[in-house]
């Protein structure tokens, strides 16, 4: 499994939509096998999509991400966390320990209210 972080500067880049590069962390048998870097397309919400597809994501732990973006991330099969802020390695241990969605770390001025993938939007 590869695991994709738009990172800037060792965390979590606010915006999926914006952001110039992942972190690709391949994964194997619950541990960590490999990590790099590489880059994103900018300006294409498809592209984006289709470049994480070259590069074999499966999941992908992002801060903020337009509701296009995010539809098209869900309609390519790859599992999505968005809203998450803070330290990459922070995020990353949280989801290798399983508790991603209880360590969310909503980004400032996003409520659950707001968030357009919260029960009350669906």
């Amino acid at each position: 499994m590869r695991l994709a972080v738009p990172t800037e500067n060792g965390r979590v880049s606010p915006g999926f939509d914006s952001a110039g590069r992942v972190l690709l962390v391949g994964r194997e048998g619950g541990e960590e096998r490999s990590r790099y870097v590489a880059p994103l397309p900018v300006g294409s919400s498809p592209g984006r999509v289709t470049r994480l597809h070259e590069l074999g994501v499966s999941v992908l732990i992002c801060g903020g991400i337009s509701r296009l973006l995010r539809q098209l991330v869900d309609a390519g099969g790859i599992r999505a966390h968005p809203w998450m802020a803070g330290p990459v390695d922070g995020v990353l241990l949280a989801y290798r320990q399983g508790r991603i969605d209880d360590a969310r770390k909503l980004m400032s001025g996003c409520g659950d209210a707001e968030r357009p993938d919260s029960e009350t939007h669906r």
